[in-house]
């Protein structure tokens, strides 16, 4: 795995059922990117989403190399009992070898990391990227994502 470091994201979702379903039903299949780190309390996830969220589901990420890449991403359906994994792929070439990937854990149907990427690790300043959660062959949500100087 060539992404230097992934941290996994634990949020306080516990008795908020109904916001979670409400967030995933509205984000259902997007990947909401940033820089700024997603809260850890589940009472400013909603805000964190609707302030970070771009209609066209189209992100970058400046300062260069390394990248720090903040997402909550919202499942189109349960994960299931295979793994979730965030991939990303050459935008133009979607069917491509992936460029790199990492297992990712979810709650529900809502899926928080943060990774960081860098230049040594063969990622492009200046390219955009598809990244998407997977399941198999199944993707459950999707972004893209320019990485800038």
């Amino acid at each position: 795995m060539r992404i230097a470091a992934v941290i996994a994201v634990v949020v306080a979702l516990g008795g908020t059922a109904r916001a979670d379903d409400k967030l995933v039903r509205a984000y259902a299949g997007q990947i909401v990117i940033s820089p700024d780190p997603v809260p850890t309390e589940a009472s400013e996830l909603a805000e964190f989403v609707k302030i970070n969220v771009t209609a066209d589901h189209k992100y970058a990420l400046i300062k260069g190399s390394p990248w720090t890449i903040n997402l909550v991403g919202f499942l189109t359906k349960d994960r299931g009992t295979g793994p979730v994994v965030l991939v990303f792929s050459d935008v133009e070439d979607a069917k491509a070898t992936p460029i790199d990937s990492l297992e990712v854990s979810s709650r529900r149907r809502i899926v928080i990391s943060t990774a960081t990427v860098t230049a040594a690790a063969g990622f492009v300043e200046g390219k955009t990227y598809l990244v998407r959660l997977m399941r198999g062959k199944a993707t459950l949500a999707k972004a893209e994502l320019e990485l800038r100087d």
